[in-house]
């Protein structure tokens, strides 16, 4: 059950905390006070997606967070599965910046938005603006019909089954379709692994070949380094001669003091080392020669490699890997027609296996759907809505032979919602003949059907009271009460009798604040709540206020007989 919600910097709500309890909850107030920012509050910080406009004016960062207790079991096996510790209370939280970055947390642990939303669905429901226009949409009334269903495991089994069928056809394609597709891919390969092999590249090689093109282009500049070396070493006056030089002076020195011997036989190695070095520069600088064929032959590697590195994968080890994994594929589609047929049986016998389980959903699907239908008959008729007609219509079943075009986790069904509000009147699409007040209460009735299956503890109405004024605004108050009997009902309304109705109310207002408009909230309780209600009804003066009085103690006395 909801206990809390804080929101903080959305919108017109500058720091706001409402708290809740069982039964019905409902908040009114004046159109664009920010009853709508409550929800789209709560909406975010369930998941749903938000931009930073949300954030109010001037500030940098918004924040909300909910408080559920009493969790049940499914709520707590959850958070085990995810890796969160299991509780009975859950706090969610989620911020977002001015920069568009958005944190969500659940009790206290970062998680990522699609975590957040498997765990709030399994809390809160919020009914609005567009799920009226998703129930008027054919290709969610499947989905609507089978939150009415109970599969038991046969739901699980096809889903699992479908993901086998996945791998398999993934298999299948990886061995290249037909036998004429094969063969493409197999010359194809062929191709490719022939390409690749002449080519005879290695990255050992790409480096020698851009040291040896570096060399041809600097040549010049190369050769004139080392003849100015040659100068300073081994030329007149040059570096060998002068050690020479040294070396005879220390050399007469240490004929009177033997302790230069060192220095003599150091000085002798650094004539020797010198002049080898002179030497190998001497070979260098003869060898160093341009040569137009090298250069010719150099390019035309280098442009070789650079094209087949290209061709597969932009550097010379990705294309290696290329050639590893065409090698590997050609060897499998080489030996493909065994394994083809295996894989053929085995996506056979799992087709029949989904065919079957299609079967049994699709029997479920219909005989449900006639209880379906009368209990939204049903509750149709106490929302004052009697003579009402609905039906399911599926369409044809495929036969196996037809089956593969459908094939799929949820079974081959579509089904469509037909609707007659008036007697006599012959059944329709609903989206092309229900009305906004009818379809308001459509969905008050479907979701307290479905609402015993899915077993979601909190549901949210914002604005379940479009189009619905007078009588059958009494009666979809008194349904909502009923529903708020066994789940938390948290309701956005401008009906008094749905006000008058509630079990808590929650007033949120517009006002000035340090220059600035803000949102607020207060909880009206006695003279406050009929003063709401009296408000809501239009009236003026005392006989206002008598009337929202009567309409209250209406509503208390329904809740009596409930």
């Amino acid at each position: 059950m909801l206990r809390s919600l804080t929101i903080n910097n959305i919108a017109l709500i500058d720091k706001l905390q409402l708290n809740f309890d069982e039964g019905l909850t409902v908040l009114s107030g004046e159109t664009g006070s920010g009853k709508s920012i409550i929800i789209d509050s709560l909406a975010f910080v369930l998941g749903e997606r938000a931009d930073k406009s949300l954030i109010k004016h001037g500030q940098t960062r918004a924040f909300v967070e909910v408080v559920f207790d009493d969790c049940d079991s499914t709520v707590t096996q959850l958070l085990e599965e995810m890796g969160f510790e299991a509780d009975n209370t859950v706090i969610i939280s989620r911020t977002m910046t001015d920069s568009g970055k958005s944190d969500c947390r659940v009790n206290g642990r970062a998680c990522t938005t699609s975590m957040l939303k498997s765990i709030s669905s399994r809390l809160v429901d919020i009914f609005g603006q567009s799920q009226h226009l998703n129930l008027l949409r054919p290709d969610n009334h499947l989905s609507v019909l089978d939150g009415f269903c109970n599969f038991g495991q046969v739901k699980s089994e096809a889903e699992r089954l479908y993901r086998k069928y996945l791998d398999i056809r993934s298999q299948l394609r990886s061995f290249g379709g037909s036998e004429a597709e094969r063969q493409r891919t197999l010359d194809m390969l062929s191709y490719q692994i022939d390409e690749l092999e002449k080519g005879n590249l290695s990255e050992e090689e790409e480096e020698q070949l851009e040291q040896a093109h570096r060399r041809l282009v600097n040549v010049e500049k190369i050769a004139t380094a080392v003849d100015s070396a040659l100068q300073y070493l081994s030329r007149q006056d040059g570096t060998v001669t002068q050690l020479s030089l040294a070396k005879n002076f220390v050399n007469t020195a240490s004929a009177y003091d033997r302790t230069l011997d060192e220095a003599v036989s150091r000085l002798e190695a650094l004539c020797i080392e010198a002049d080898d070095l002179s030497q190998m520069l001497e070979q260098y600088l003869n060898d160093t020669e341009y040569s137009a064929g090298d250069a010719d032959r150099i390019e035309e590697r280098r442009e070789r490699v650079r094209t087949l590195k290209n061709k597969y994968g932009g550097t010379v080890e990705k294309a290696l890997q290329y050639l590893d994994n065409a090698k590997r594929q050609y060897s499998q589609l080489l030996d493909s027609d065994h394994r083809i047929a295996l894989l053929m049986q085995e996506k056979q016998d799992v087709l029949n296996k989904l065919y079957r389980l299609s079967e049994q959903m699709s029997d479920i699907r219909r005989r449900q759907a006639e209880v379906f239908a009368a209990d939204i008959k049903k509750q149709l008729d106490d929302l004052g809505m009697k003579g009402t007609t609905f039906s399911v219509v599926f369409n044809e079943k495929p036969s196996f032979e037809q089956y593969e075009k459908f094939v799929g986790a949820n079974g081959f069904d579509s089904a469509e919602f037909l609707f007659s509000a008036n007697k006599g009147e012959p059944l329709k699409p609903l989206s092309k003949v229900i009305s906004g007040g009818e379809m308001s209460r459509f969905m008050l009735a479907v979701k307290n059907i479905t609402a015993t299956v899915e077993n979601i503890p909190t549901m949210v109405f914002d604005e379940i009271d479009t189009g619905i004024s007078g009588n059958m605004a009494q009666k979809v108050a008194v349904k909502l009460n009923r529903v708020s009997r066994n789940y938390q009902c948290i309701a956005i309304t401008h009906l008094p009798h749905i006000v008058a109705m509630a079990d808590n109310n929650i007033v949120i207002t517009k006002g000035e604040q340090d220059g600035r408009t803000v949102s607020s909230a207060t909880y009206a309780l006695g003279e406050d709540k009929v003063r709401e209600v009296a408000r809501l009804m239009g009236g003026v003066g005392q006989h206002s206020l008598v009337n929202a009085d009567e309409l209250i103690e209406w509503a208390n006395r329904q809740k009596l007989c409930d």
